[in-house]
């Protein structure tokens, strides 16, 4: 697996949060009935999204993981934010990255690669993470899903 470290720059995003435990099956469940939420208000405000989906997940070692699911879109259409559906910016600064291939179930090995990466490096380990989807799952096999992992360093 190829990591390296990137700078990412800030961008719009809209997004709910939702809360789920570190079990894959949980956290499919969770994603797929926030993108059906955002998928509505998207279809209701006229909203578009500027890029690909991503989750940014907060304390990841805990059973009560926080998840913001959402997409990059423009300023204008971030300002349109109401009710559940909030604005926010994408994380940024420096960060590992990589892109793990294949099916979500395997992300934890990505991630524990990365763990590792960061121990080596002596690094602190971050309680926050983010995952940019490159590929959608309804029309591409389990298999061939690219998915960039992020964890932000100091």
């Amino acid at each position: 697996m190829h990591i390296e470290t990137v700078e990412w720059e800030p961008q719009p995003m809209l997004h709910v949060t939702r809360s789920s435990g570190m079990i894959p099956g949980e956290i499919s469940e969770v994603m797929g009935e926030a993108f059906e939420t955002l998928g509505a208000f998207f279809a209701r405000a006229g909203v578009a999204p500027a890029g690909p989906p991503l989750a940014v997940y907060r304390n990841r070692d805990g059973a009560n993981m926080k998840i913001d699911i959402g997409f990059p879109v423009t300023a204008s259409d971030a300002a349109r934010a109401e009710g559940d559906v909030k604005s926010a910016l994408t994380p940024s600064g420096r960060a590992l990255t990589t892109v793990y291939s294949g099916p979500y179930e395997g992300l934890k090995t990505a991630y524990g690669e990365l763990e590792d990466h960061l121990r080596t490096a002596g690094l602190p380990m971050p309680s926050l993470s983010w995952e940019v989807y490159l590929d959608d799952p309804f029309t591409t096999p389990p298999e061939d899903l690219k998915t960039r992992i992020c964890m932000p360093v100091s």
